[in-house]
């Protein structure tokens, strides 16, 4: 079935296209009498008419959509993603996700087509200190922008909101030291594209920043990095962390970027003989469904990503000039969730 135009509703109707165009396609309704909007609602909605966004787009010059930036469709970017779609379609905005996989080149391209003019406005899931000079050119030429990312930089750009996970974190050290547990390995995720130790020095420095003066070392030797665009990323997880135990048998604590990892270093550290919540602690980031399957309970720090997804809407929608901001902090805390993997039985 062909497609109703403006052209046939406004023949039915006995009005011109532009008085229909008005009442169906702009806010300027208001300048067409109640009764003739009426007649014409009632004719285009028998038809089945829908707006041309594409057509409304070149004459307004707005796309109506938005680019998101995001390392990888796991299920702590895809609660964002998710939210922020909800959000922009009661905008009558869509929303265009794109995995960058650590990869400056798909990135940099996502910004470019933003530059272009063919999306209204890009929003930044995981902004830092790799990536930064990436978005420059949007932040100078005020195209709309929002960024999250962590709050561990030496300065922020005005449309960023902030994630401090330093009180957290630190409470999770000091929960790991009165537990009487000592010696930490760190298994974070990163990228053939990025030296790890750039690419993640805001969240190691952060560490090393928080255990100073504890009873507590990170074993250099037992830092593991992940590649996110690894070939089954579980599995090489759970080899590494196999390894890792068998080389370092001192160490008593397993901190894990990525919950998705879950599973695989439980299942490492079960055929290693260790007891998690005995003589090993787990902890990990992010609160994903499938920790509520684990045995034992997982320890975790979380951000409120429905609340910053909410922050995250409402500054790029200030920018396009749809709603007013209505908020005067963009610094949200990162939470602590204490359970089983980490609390030592006797």
């Amino acid at each position: 079935m062909s497609c109703i135009t403006l052209k046939q509703v406004a023949e039915l109707t006995g009005k011109s296209e532009a008085t229909v165009s008005l009442v169906l396609n702009s806010k300027q309704f208001h300048r067409v009498s109640p009764k003739t909007r009426r007649e014409i609602e009632a004719v285009a909605e028998r038809l089945g008419y829908t707006p041309n966004l594409q057509a409304q787009a070149l004459v307004r010059g707005k796309t109506r959509s938005i680019a998101i930036t995001a390392v990888g469709m796991t299920p702590f970017y895809n609660e964002y993603i998710r939210r922020l779609t909800h959000l922009f379609e009661k905008q009558n905005y869509n929303v265009f996700a794109f995995e960058t996989m650590l990869n400056p080149e798909r990135e940099k391209q996502v910004v470019n087509w933003v530059s272009q003019g063919l999306f209204d406005g890009c929003i930044c899931l995981e902004y830092n200190y790799s990536n930064r000079s990436f978005y420059d050119t949007l932040v100078k030429n005020g195209m709309p922008h929002v960024f999250r990312g962590w709050n561990a930089l030496e300065f922020y750009p005005e449309h960023m909101i902030r994630v401090d996970y330093r009180s957290a974190i630190s409470e999770l050290f000091a929960h790991l030291e009165t537990q009487g547990y000592r010696r930490l390995s760190v298994i974070i995720d990163g990228s053939s594209y990025f030296v790890e130790e750039d690419s993640f020095s805001v969240r190691k420095s952060l560490y090393y920043e928080l255990i100073h003066n504890r009873q507590l070392t990170i074993d250099p030797e037992a830092w593991i990095t992940v590649p996110i665009d690894v070939e089954n990323h579980l599995h090489y997880s759970y080899e590494k962390t196999r390894e890792m135990l068998a080389r370092c048998p001192d160490v008593d604590v397993l901190i894990v970027q990525s919950a998705a990892d879950i599973p695989a270093v439980y299942k490492a550290a079960a055929e290693a003989g260790r007891r998690i919540g005995a003589d090993l602690a787990v902890a990990t980031f992010d609160r994903i469904p499938m920790l509520d399957y684990m045995a034992p309970p997982v320890t975790y720090i979380h951000e409120p990503c429905e609340a910053i997804a909410d922050l995250v809407a409402a500054e790029m929608l200030a920018q396009l000039g749809v709603t007013e901001m209505n908020f005067s902090s963009r610094k949200v805390e990162a939470v602590l969730s204490v359970n089983d993997s980490t609390l030592k039985t006797m």
